[in-house]
């Protein structure tokens, strides 16, 4: 009998917690939010029903009640563990009955002992907490019942605490087992999960690949793909499942089938293969490289990769077209180019250092350099030691040696060679002779010393000169009434002091029947906000100048006024006509030129057989003879005459400001510039604005591009003008407008003589300019885009070296 009740109650107990194990697995998977509490709960409710099924043994009422009071308070904490004493003594009053109260007072007992032990021994592993719990249990029953005088004597039964560590044991085996279980399938299910992703994570890691991976096997004599991802399939067009398991012929060009086989088979038979060829057309250079597979010497797969090489070879063609250039530049450069160690030995010679030196390549490499002069040799450690530091040198002038000990000046650039660290590991040196130079500077400094006078002179007159300033009041007929405010300048024209001007009215200053008076305040009556006038005014003094006239209408505050700006250009007009002619001139003497030479040729010639034919003639033929060579002679004189029209002027340079020169010029045009709402502005993005020029030359240069901008503004506009470094030797200055543009298939004509693409012009003021800056050693760009504007950029020598710092004296000839 005792063996039944033993199994009913180990049943319910198994069965009850195996149902909350079902409840926890399947309903409440996740947590809840008073899922400790509902377990006490759930362990009074097993409680209550393992009391409902007591049996009594040795007049005690024994059942399982204890087991999930102890289960409560070790899974589920201390107040768990009280909500499920508080179901057991309900149940034990309220449905037991009798001497209800040393049961109860047991488990109040056992229930403080348990919150004590929870407390203070938390850490303590649920088997050795669960013991302890049921030895405390046996003690408290053992104990309570003793005490009490109206219950029977407890005898300890050992077959009662089997009972209960059974059960006890029941519950720990299924809680833990299902703790376990669920802990290694939550491990498993994590782990399936970052394989998942992983897997993932490497399968958009290879389609990622700039290049490509594929895999294949051979069956049945043929090569079939099992993998194939990466980008470059996505650009050819490829897709993967389109590919796997076909046959390498069946995806392959024919005319590269051959070779991709041969490679394929070499991979297949063990070997690691790469190789390169033009796929799938012939501007793509693809890599391909094949690694077999082997599992006990046998290749059971091969995995090959594809880079695209496309960019990779034309860096190579580019750097080995770099390479040919730089070889050929220094072998053929005109300039002396050596290189050398920081310890001095020479490591590479040009040619041109054989031409201006006179030592071989064989017989100075490895040497110390000779070319150096004894008293110079301070001089040139020093620059050395500068460059070794890193810094370059460029254009110094001075002194070097030649084989046969003949002295040259040179014209010496040092640039120090760098490692990929950075550190300088050997000297760059270009040296130019420039002894013929220097002996034309020389000869000439004479003739710059004589004309210097004369060109502070002429720029003195220009910096001086100024504009007539008027601003004029309007009446609701638009005809001038007073002066509102003038300039000295303009104060002067008339004779008057600025306030005898404006207190008297216009027409005392200015006559009413003047022509440039009507022509003005017709342009103003037919709605003309801004004009320009040039024509000849007579003044009341009887005075007659031909003037420029700026005028631009608008509204100061309530009144409607003009600024006008008068310019005399009697002289510039002056000017212009000398200067037409000395473009003509020019032309002429290009044309002479041609004459010349073209005359000087077959007369060398006739003058060369009338001499051999002097020998061999009688009395009555040297007459003819003689008159012949007269003509020759007369003809030769001619020629050189010719010569003499073309002959090159010499002029001279100085170090200028060019912010200056260009604002000398803007100077000049600012009537036109106001007229036609032109706004200028300049930007310098450099510290370096000096170079050596002819002033007044570079400042026409400027003048004709100005002007040419402001031409194609008819609308108004901005002009920008840019100053900046191009490197240590160069300065860029840039006119940008804002104009109609010009086409650009009349670009490449421009700055031909005769060529314009103005209606009225002759294409000689940009030829003039592109002369003058030849003449300085610079370059003319010009790009252009219709009805976008135009960008005219001027490159010249800044001639900003150490060697002309503080030498105001430096001079060169510019033929």
């Amino acid at each position: 009998m005792l063996i039944k009740e033993y199994f009913i109650n180990l049943s319910i107990i198994a069965f009850l917690v195996s149902l909350a194990i079902f409840f926890r697995v399947f309903i409440f998977h996740k947590n809840v939010r008073f899922y400790h509490l509902l377990g006490g709960v759930y362990a009074g409710i097993i409680a209550v029903i393992s009391m409902f099924f007591h049996f009594e043994h040795m007049g005690l009422i024994c059942d399982l009640r204890v087991v999930p009071l102890i289960l409560s308070f070790i899974y589920f904490g201390r107040t768990a563990g009280w909500i499920t004493f508080m179901f057991i003594a309900i149940m034990r009053i309220f449905y037991l009955g009798d001497d209800w109260e040393p049961s109860v007072i047991a488990f109040l007992g056992m229930s403080v002992v348990y919150t004590f032990l929870k407390t203070y021994l938390k850490n303590l592993h649920p088997f050795k907490s669960s013991i302890l719990n049921l030895v405390v249990y046996a003690v408290l029953i053992q104990i309570v019942f003793w005490f009490t005088p109206t219950s029977i004597v407890f005898i300890f039964d050992v077959q009662l605490i089997i009972l209960m560590f059974m059960g006890l044991l029941i519950g720990l085996f299924l809680i833990e087992s299902h703790q376990k279980l669920y802990h290694l399938t939550q491990d498993l299910f994590r782990t399936n999960q970052a394989l998942v992703e992983s897997k993932q994570e490497l399968k958009d890691t290879v389609h990622e690949l700039q290049g490509g991976i594929f895999k294949y096997k051979k069956r049945n004599g043929r090569f079939l793909f099992t993998l194939l991802d990466g980008q470059f399939y996505d650009r050819i067009g490829w897709n993967s499942e389109d590919v796997i398991e076909k046959d390498l012929q069946a995806v392959c060009p024919p005319l590269l089938f051959s070779e991709i086989s041969e490679n394929f088979q070499l991979a297949w038979e063990g070997k690691e293969v790469s190789f390169e060829l033009p796929w799938p057309d012939n501007e793509t250079m693809i890599f391909i490289s094949l690694r077999p597979i082997k599992r006990e010497e046998k290749v059971l797969e091969v995995v090959g990769s594809i880079v695209d090489i496309t960019e990779r070879k034309k860096m190579e063609e580019e750097l080995l077209t770099t390479k040919q250039r730089l070889e050929s530049f220094i072998n053929d450069n005109i300039d002396s180019i050596y290189i050398i160690d920081l310890e001095g030995q020479v490591l590479q010679v040009n040619k041109s250092f054989e031409r201006i030196f006179g030592w071989s390549e064989q017989e100075i490499l490895g040497q110390k350099l000779p070319t150096i002069p004894k008293d110079l040799l301070n001089e040139a450690q020093h620059l050395y030691q500068k460059v070794v530091s890193g810094e370059s040198i460029t254009e110094v002038e001075t002194v070097r040696k030649r084989k046969d000990e003949r002295l040259i000046d040179i014209s010496l650039t040092l640039s120090p060679i760098q490692d990929t660290k950075g550190n300088v590991v050997a000297i760059s040196s270009i040296s130019r002779d420039i002894s013929k130079r220097k002996q034309t500077e020389r000869e000439l400094h004479r003739l710059h010393q004589q004309l210097q006078e004369s060109e502070m002179k002429y720029r003195a007159l220009i910096e001086q000169a100024s504009d007539a300033v008027y601003l004029i009041e309007l009446d609701e007929e638009q005809f001038p009434t007073r002066f509102i405010e003038v300039n000295p300048v303009g104060s002067a024209r008339f004779e008057s002091s600025r306030e005898e001007i404006l207190s008297r009215p216009f027409t005392d200053t200015v006559s009413a029947n003047s022509r440039m008076l009507m022509k003005i305040v017709e342009n103003i009556r037919n709605g003309k906000q801004c004009f320009t006038l040039q024509d000849e005014y007579i003044f009341k003094t009887g005075k007659k100048i031909t003037t420029e006239f700026s005028v631009r209408v608008f509204k100061l505050g309530e009144k409607e006024v003009f600024l006008a700006i008068s310019r005399d250009i009697t002289e510039r007009l002056k000017t212009e006509e000398l200067l037409r002619k000395s473009e003509k001139l020019a032309v002429v003497g290009h044309l002479a030129t041609a004459i010349a030479h073209e005359i000087r040729n077959p007369l060398t010639t006739i003058k060369g057989f009338v001499k051999l034919l002097q020998n061999n003639l009688n009395e009555e033929n040297q007459y003819y003879v003689e008159f012949i060579s007269k003509e020759i002679e007369q003809i030769e004189v001619v020629t050189n005459e010719f010569m003499a029209v073309a002959k090159p002027e010499a002029v001279k340079v100085q170090l200028n400001d060019l912010q200056l020169l260009l604002n000398q010029a803007i100077v000049l045009l600012q009537p036109q510039v106001l007229m036609n709402n032109i706004e200028i502005k300049i930007e310098i993005k450099t510290d370096i604005q000096f170079i050596y020029c002819e002033g007044i030359q570079l400042k026409q240069v400027f003048i004709n591009i100005l002007k040419n901008a402001i031409e194609s503004m008819p609308t108004g506009g901005e002009v920008t003008i840019e100053i900046n470094e191009v490197d240590n030797n160069r300065l860029s200055i840039r006119f940008i407008d804002q104009g109609c543009g010009i086409p650009k298939e009349r670009i490449p004509f421009l700055g031909e003589p005769f060529y314009s693409i103005k209606e009225v012009g002759i294409g000689l003021g940009l030829m003039s300019c592109y002369k003058i800056v030849e003449t300085h050693q610079g370059t003319i760009g010009i790009e252009s885009e219709v009805e976008k504007g135009t960008i005219v950029e001027i490159i010249l020598p800044s001639y900003y070296s150490q060697a002309h710092e503080g030498d105001p004296s430096y001079y060169t000839e510019v033929n």
